[in-house]
């Protein structure tokens, strides 16, 4: 006996999901090589953009848990990327606020990370990369509704 066979759009998604994969491993690396990984630096965009903010807005923001981002937090700060300073008006809380090294080195790493997804999609026409992201843009907005 045979076994079902998949269905186009299940094959799609197995398809996207294992290109999702290869661009993660890819961008990573070359950011990693740079000095900052792709999970870090989601973090320090994140705190750059809402700066100066509490851990917990972090964590709420990221859908992490309070200690998982208190711990990646203590990581840039050991790196100089952020600083804690006391929240002016609730003295249990910290604020968090990325510094000008943080920025430098978020700004450093676009480079790298660049140049693993041009590597990636390079292989498609400035036509095929403007309707694959037309697609993929259709398919998430109808997620959305």
């Amino acid at each position: 006996m045979t076994a079902p066979r998949k269905s186009t759009t299940v094959e799609l998604a197995d398809a996207f999901l294992a290109l999702h994969h290869l661009v993660r491993k890819r961008v990573d690396a070359a950011m990693t090589a740079a000095g900052l990984s792709l999970s870090q630096s989601k973090l320090l965009a994140l705190v750059a953009r809402l700066a100066p903010c509490r851990p917990s807005d972090i964590a709420t923001q990221m859908g992490y848990a309070p200690r998982t981002v208190t711990t990646a937090l203590d990581a840039l700060e050991e790196n100089g990327w952020i600083e804690r300073t006391p929240h002016p008006t609730d003295r249990r809380a910290q604020l968090v606020d990325i510094t000008a090294a943080g920025q430098a080195k978020l700004d450093e790493v676009q480079g790298p990370k660049r140049q693993a997804v041009e590597q990636l999609f390079g292989v498609l026409s400035t036509g095929e990369q403007k309707q694959l992201r037309e697609l993929m843009d259709r398919v998430r907005e109808r997620a959305d509704d």
